[in-house]
């Protein structure tokens, strides 16, 4: 263990220019929405709007992401996967800020659907950018990294964020938890993720996309579907974006309702969350080299769930932040090493396709979850979306396993 940690390590100093100065815009724009992440629903909420309207706002967010999804890879395959990152920061950027400004409810929902464009370039063109830098080894420490990094600057964040709206209540006479209070923060949100534009602008694009004529979606989809290995990929990704959908979205809305807790202790509850998120993925690679990445995968996920349950059901705030916790990091130590595996399974030509491909299936589970959350939290609370998602997790464990057990050996 100790030399795989020091191999770990080399591979990490030893990644070249374009992917430090990748990580290094993961890092600013990850540091910026994790601000929006955690404080977005509770301006919408702030401002007056509810349950309902926010599910269909974060579905219209998904919504767009799927439609324009497999559009979009192609585009990333075919102009450059350094310009389509541009495209979705600027995207990504214009589209949050206009959902704090925006006057009226129809403009958030066009708002939200920008962001869901820059949302769906990145799901496009990260992953294929750090395949194109990196070679096969490399490649899990790479994509590891990029999560880890990702959760831990939200470490920072999640601090910052639930700090900012008491500082500007003291500064502009306003409550804490009011709609200003979110709106100047999430500004402030809006303005770091700008930011990442300037290690992208310093990336050189190692190859020119090929000029060529563009092919049809329906074609697009019908030649990746046609393949078990991308089929399989998909059910397992639409299963897990069905669960999530429901769930993880309102989990900061949930400690609230649940116990009432204060914007700056959530801050720091989530700041956690995500640095334990950040160690797991970092982490995960020295597991795939000891059970291989599908074992990995599987196996912590499946260590997740009683924490999930733990999370959903029990009284005491203590156990439920530690089992919030524990369940955050697990769930997603493997993602990384997903990617990495199924970006794998993908030519070089098609990577931006099948990133988008992959994307567009999250999209779905995004898209559907968040609208019938809304509605089952008026109706019926949060005990059926923990019950629901716990076995849409475990499902699509079991399946990962079965699809792809035979596929590699632990090394």
């Amino acid at each position: 263990m100790p030399n795989t940690f020091a191999r770990q390590l080399r591979r990490i100093s030893g990644l070249n220019r374009n992917t430090r100065l990748f990580m290094a815009m993961i890092g600013i724009y990850g540091l910026g929405n994790s601000i929006f992440q955690l404080l977005f629903n509770l301006f919408i909420l702030a401002r007056g709007d509810d349950l309902a309207f926010l599910g269909l706002l974060k579905s219209s967010i998904s919504l767009a992401a799927l439609v324009l999804g497999l559009p979009l890879g192609m585009l990333t395959d075919r102009i450059g996967i350094r310009r389509s990152m541009l495209l979705g920061v600027i995207c990504s950027s214009v589209g949050i800020g206009a959902l704090v400004l925006a006057p009226v409810d129809g403009l958030l929902l066009l708002a939200a659907a920008v962001l869901g464009i820059g949302n769906a370039l990145f799901r496009a063109a990260g992953p294929a950018f750090i395949a194109q830098n990196t070679t096969e080894d490399e490649q899990p420490t790479a994509f590891s990294l990029q999560s880890s990094l990702r959760m831990l600057v939200a470490f920072g964040g999640s601090i910052v964020g639930g700090a900012i709206p008491g500082w500007f209540a003291v500064r502009l006479g306003i409550g804490p938890e009011s709609a200003a209070a979110y709106r100047a923060t999430l500004l402030i949100a809006c303005f770091t993720m700008g930011l990442s534009l300037i290690p992208l602008l310093v990336i050189r694009q190692r190859k020119r996309p090929e000029p060529g004529p563009l092919v049809g979606v329906a074609f697009s989809i019908g030649s990746l579907l046609r393949r078990q290995d991308v089929r399989r990929l998909v059910v397992t990704q639409l299963i897990i974006s069905l669960g999530a959908g429901l769930l993880i979205p309102y989990l900061n809305i949930f400690l609230k309702v649940r116990f009432g807790i204060s914007d700056h202790l959530l801050g720091w509850v989530f700041a956690i969350y995500q640095l334990l998120i950040g160690v797991g993925t970092l982490a995960a690679p020295i597991l795939s080299e000891r059970w291989g990445e599908v074992r990995t995968i599987v196996g912590t996920q499946l260590a997740s769930l009683p924490f999930l349950m733990a999370l959903g059901f029990t009284p005491v705030l203590p156990v439920a932040i530690g089992a919030l916790w524990l369940r955050a990091m697990l769930m997603n130590m493997g993602n990384p090493l997903y990617t990495a595996f199924a970006m794998r399974q993908a030519r070089d030509k098609e990577r931006g396709k099948v990133g988008a491909l992959l994307g567009a299936t999250s999209s779905v589970g995004w898209m559907i979850g968040p609208g019938v959350s809304g509605l089952v939290q008026q109706h019926l609370g949060f005990s059926p979306l923990f019950l629901t998602t716990g076995a849409t997790y475990l499902l699509a464990s079991l399946l990962m396993h079965l699809f792809f057990k035979e596929v590699e050996e632990p090394a």
